[in-house]
Order: structure tokens, then sequence, then C-alpha cells
């Protein structure tokens, strides 16, 4: 490293269940990107998966961090004058896109034939610094605590979600799976008007649950999940949300899905699942994917938090300094039925 190069704390995921602490240079932002001093980065399903080397998509080495929030220190050539300034709070959405492909010409740039998301297909926030393309970074008010602003990107995920479900006022929702992006988007189903039901394996996260106003919560452990949406809504539900991502849960939303119904798959699912195709036939079910979103979708998240629609407090649940990570994903591996969001802090407010 060069003579007065300033030497930065990164933490890379360098194999399986096993993170290191690494020294690297402070980047410098190249035309049309932005430097972010980095606050807060969350720590979310898909790094647990990346955690277990068990992510189809994510290949180790890498530096995770895709929900992240910090402060602009520079800016590159070629940033409009106006748009950003050193010293805003931001966040960031992390999709990093070609612009060409035939999906970024219509619009729908966040399933680009080319995409990659930072701190997955290219290294993250888990640093001190990270430099990203200015167009993806999100000036917040400076009130946002760093924490909240971290969220923006979970719920954005949700927003997307509601959206590609076709949520509206009256239509009744069943989301499978309260962990924090079940929850969120439980809470941004409701604020577009939906009747929510969320089912969970787990007594504490329904309690969460009920806490943020959801009116249905079914406990599967003890409870038929066919039976309690019968009791709730005779007629069925309208939209499932799977959250979960495992094949039994996906196949469950199948069988229990009254016809014509709509099935939005939000977990990210690792192995194959046998799929009863005949009553997807049968029933006219309609069986969605959905990956990511767009930046219209963060703006709809912070709309959301501004206006007290969605609450973030209940599901913050810890945070460990940069060089805790490890202990970070420990815990997070120890506690999964109480946990929720957990969070890496790099910089102090």
């Amino acid at each position: 490293m060069g003579k007065g190069v300033t030497i930065l704390l990164q933490a890379r995921l360098a194999g399986k269940q096993r993170f290191e602490l690494i020294q690297t240079e402070k980047p410098v932002p190249g035309p049309g990107e932005a430097l972010i001093k980095v606050a807060v980065a969350g720590i979310c399903g898909t790094d647990l998966h990346a955690f277990h080397d068990s992510h189809p998509f994510i290949t180790l080495p890498v530096v995770p961090g895709h929900e992240f929030s910090g402060v602009v220190e520079a800016l590159g050539n070629g940033v409009p004058e106006g748009r950003l300034a050193p010293g805003d709070k931001v966040c960031v959405e992390p999709s990093l896109v070609c612009g060409q492909c035939f999906h970024c010409r219509e619009g729908r740039y966040n399933i680009c034939e080319e995409l990659k998301v930072i701190g997955c297909q290219t290294d993250g926030a888990f640093g001190e610094y990270i430099a990203v393309p200015w167009e993806k970074v999100i000036p917040l008010d400076d009130k946002m605590p760093f924490e909240d602003a971290a969220m923006l990107e979970p719920l954005a995920v949700a927003v997307h979600a509601v959206k590609k479900g076709l949520t509206s006022a009256g239509k009744r929702v069943l989301v499978i799976g309260g962990g924090v992006i079940g929850l969120l988007l439980a809470q941004a189903a409701k604020a577009a008007g939906a009747v929510v039901a969320v089912a969970d394996i787990l007594e504490y996260r329904l309690q969460v649950a009920r806490t943020l106003g959801i009116p249905h919560t079914i406990h599967t452990a003890t409870r038929s999940l066919k039976d309690a949406i019968h009791a709730i809504h005779p007629d069925g539900m309208d939209i499932i949300y799977e959250c979960v991502g495992l094949p039994s849960t996906v196949r469950q939303s199948v069988e229990i899905a009254r016809k014509g119904s709509r099935i939005v798959i939000v977990g990210v699912v690792n192995d194959d699942v046998l799929l009863p195709v005949n009553l997807i036939q049968d029933r006219e079910l309609e069986l969605i994917g959905d990956l990511m979103y767009t930046k219209e979708d963060f703006a709809d998240a912070l709309a959301l938090v501004n206006s007290n629609k969605v609450q973030l407090q209940p599901l913050k649940t810890k945070a460990f300094t940069i060089d805790k990570v490890q202990q970070a994903f420990e815990y997070l591996d120890d506690n999964k039925d109480k946990a929720f969001k957990v969070f890496i802090t790099i910089a102090s407010e």
C-alpha cells in the first residue's frame, strides 16, 4: 500500500461460518460515484445463508453488507450538481444493473440480466467506506436514525412484494413467516388497506406481530393453518405471501390456496420444490416470483416510516461493532427463535 494511503478495517466472509478482519485502502470515488462513510449495516437472511455458504447466488469469499446507511464523504467527477453533497445522511439501493438489457430498457431493472447486488455479488458495506454509483444513493432527513435508514432496504423488499401481489384495500392477505421481511410485509399490506393474517410456528414472533397491529395471527405449531384460515375468512385468502423459503412452506402455500388466488414467493428457496401442479392448474392459481425493488419502492418505504404506518423499533434486536462480526452472526444463528434485526455498527452517530 502506497505512502499516505489511509488503511481501513473491513470484515470479509472468507469461508463457511468464518469471518476475517482485513485491512484495505480507503476507496476513491470514481466518475459518477459517491463515497459513503458507513455508519450501520444490517444482517438479513441472505447474509445468514451466505454465512453457511448455502445461498444459491453468492460465492465466497465476499464482504457482505447490502442493508446500510451512512454519510456522503466525497463525490467523484460527473455527479450532477445539487443531487448529493458531502455530509448528507443516506441509504443505498444496492442493485448494480447494466441499463442495456431487455428488462432494464422496459423499466424492470430489478431483474436485470446482469444484476449484481452490493454485498452479495460484489463487496459490500461491512467496512468503513464504500464507493457506489451516485444514482443508487438516497438522501434522508438528518433526524432519521442510522438503524432506521438501514432498514429501508428490507422494507423496500416488502413494499415491492405488496405491489407484485396486487394488494389493495379489502384484500385478504396471509403472510407465512413472521421474520423481519414477513412482519414488514404484513405492515405494508395493512397500510395498503388489506386485512392481514400472519402465520408462524413461533409464538414469540406472533406476539410481535400483534404489537405491530396485525389483526390475525396463526400459531401453526398448535393449529392447522387451513382450519385457522377458514375460521378467519370462510372464503379463503386472496393473496398468500411465502416468506420462509422452505420447500414445505412453498408447497403448503399451494395446498391451502383457494381457487383464483395469488401466491407470491418472497423467501429464498435453496432446494427444489415438489409442487402439486394439478392444484395450480385446477384452481387457476397465480404463482409469482418476487426478487427485489426499484428506487420507487425505497421512496414508498420511506413514506411508510415517516407516516408511522410501519413500525421499525419492535424489530430491532441487537447491535455489534464491526470487530465483533463473527459473534454477531453466531448470535443470530443461536437465537433464531427470538432475534429479528441485528446490526453491525461501523461508525457512531
